[in-house]
């Protein structure tokens, strides 16, 4: 077998060809009735959207509308944000709690928001968990890392962590097990185009 037709993994194209088509004959027969049905997740993992692109909540957003979609209990908790928009409504709507940051960037807004996240936790009935802008309460010593890392050991196995925002810590992202990066490698906010209600909130 040439080198070209190994992955970096030393996985064949071929054996990922089977496996993409064995995830495709997995999903492709899902009827309303299936997805309708409360379920849980054989495995959690924890996500990390970070960097300095647009987009790292929009795609924390994008998860919660699968998961909730397929009958899992998502829940959103959000650090430093206390406004309410037009995804807030929505989320209403298909029953997600989504906790907006009462108080807004005052530190012990943010702790109340940890404290509800530990219970959560501990409690462990949400399978999705979503701590949008969890770096930011991290930057600004709201929340500490230990903190943070205590909440990613004491999860559930079969619960999704989902942290967002910036300037990811390292030991963050050593322990995570998805760290994606939104880079900005081009901005129409460069041509003058204002945040847009529907789009940016």
């Amino acid at each position: 077998m040439s080198e070209s037709t190994i992955g970096a993994r030393g996985t064949s194209d071929e054996e990922k060809e089977r496996r993409v088509q064995r995830r495709f004959d997995r999903i492709k027969n899902l009827t309303d009735e299936d997805v309708a049905e409360r379920h849980h997740l054989e495995r959690g993992c924890v996500q990390v959207y970070t960097g300095k692109g647009k987009g790292k909540t929009t795609a924390a957003l994008g998860l919660a509308l699968r998961a909730k979609g397929y009958g899992l209990d998502v829940r959103i908790i959000q650090f430093g944000k206390d406004k309410r928009c037009s995804e807030h409504v929505e989320l209403e709507r298909m029953g997600i709690p989504c906790h907006l940051c009462e108080g807004g960037r005052a530190g012990n807004a943010a702790r109340e928001q940890y404290e509800l996240a530990r219970q959560i936790v501990d409690e462990g009935e949400a399978d999705v968990l979503i701590l949008d802008e969890a770096m930011h309460a991290m930057k600004h010593n709201w929340v500490t890392e230990d903190e943070m890392l205590g909440l990613i050991a004491r999860r559930p196995a079969r619960m999704e962590l989902v942290l967002t925002g910036r300037d990811v810590p390292q030991r963050i992202f050593e322990a995570a097990d998805l760290v994606t990066e939104m880079r900005p490698l081009k901005h129409y906010i460069d041509a003058g185009v204002e945040a847009r209600r529907g789009i940016e909130y």
